[in-house]
């Protein structure tokens, strides 16, 4: 392992399942902490015994039931050596130049921030596709534990932060397809169903008017789901989607690659637009199910 810095490096928390192709590379990222931990989701490939090989990593397990409770649990139920903590996945990388400034910014005096948020470089048929994939989207990944908590969500969950949230310039590297497209149809497939729950609550529970109110509030994150939830409304999902992705962010210049992936990422929001229709007729029958029993009920 290389020579640790002299100034406080963070901790950092990786979450696991089957990840024996991303996991060294993603380790390999960290040799400047001491403190690396992995949260494995019961994995049944080498995804435990690779990281094990590694001085500066421990191993924690829990079976994954949702995305709230292992994240939550990952940051708070888990001692770490060092006040910041750096989150990630396996298929994402840390490049040299983010990790020095990561080790910069926590070190740097009257630093109050409780968490810092930065951008990805998505890859895929080996390029970054920079202008189909959306960029840039702003994600927090190096955190206070004891300044954060989680919202309640099932799925796509952010961070609720008491404090202030300050930037990167560098980014990290997303490569969403290390494991192929199956893994990652599957992981959409399962993510649209999530999604499709959360669309009926949006849809059943709020107004078009609240949600275009928050489109205009000074934090970014605020406007991103007031974006997200307001994509719950309208009908064609997908198609507006690939519009939106391919020709207005300009994803046709990212040739081949941009093609595919705005058109697989079109085909993930029509699966929740499908969804949430066989959710809401589910609903109706339901409903016209209940309302009929009632009346024979009450029939004299």
């Amino acid at each position: 392992m290389t020579e640790l810095p002299s100034s406080s490096p963070p901790s950092v928390l990786i979450l696991t399942k089957d990840e024996e192709v991303n996991i060294g590379a993603c380790l390999d990222c960290f040799k400047f902490t001491d403190d690396v931990v992995v949260l494995d989701s019961c994995s049944t490939d080498r995804t435990v015994e690779i990281a094990r090989k590694y001085a500066n990593v421990r191993v924690a397990s829990r079976p994954f039931d949702n995305e709230y409770n292992q994240r939550t649990f990952g940051l708070h139920e888990i001692e770490y050596r060092h006040p910041w903590v750096y989150v990630c996945d396996a298929d994402e990388r840390v490049p040299a130049e983010l990790a020095r400034e990561i080790v910069q910014v926590i070190n740097a005096p009257g630093c109050e921030e409780a968490a810092f948020r930065l951008r990805y470089k998505n890859m895929y048929l080996g390029r970054w596709i920079k202008r189909s994939s959306g960029y840039p989207v702003w994600l927090v990944r190096l955190v206070r534990p004891d300044r954060v908590r989680y919202e309640h969500r099932e799925t796509n969950i952010h961070l609720i932060i008491d404090g202030n949230v300050g930037e990167l310039r560098e980014n990290f590297v997303h490569y969403s397809f290390n494991k192929g497209l199956v893994p990652w149809f599957h992981k959409h497939n399962y993510y649209s169903q999530l999604e499709s729950h959360e669309a009926q609550r949006v849809l059943g529970s709020t107004t078009l008017g609240e949600h275009l109110r928050h489109t205009f509030d000074r934090d970014k994150f605020v406007r991103r789901r007031a974006f997200k939830n307001l994509s719950f409304f309208p009908p064609l999902r997908g198609p507006i989607r690939f519009l939106y992705m391919y020709l207005l962010r300009l994803g046709l210049l990212d040739g081949g690659a941009g093609f595919h992936y705005a058109s697989m990422i079109s085909m993930y929001e029509y699966w929740i637009e499908l969804k949430v229709r066989e959710l809401r007729s589910k609903w109706r029958e339901r409903t016209d199910a209940l309302a009929e029993r009632m009346l024979r009920e009450v029939a004299p």
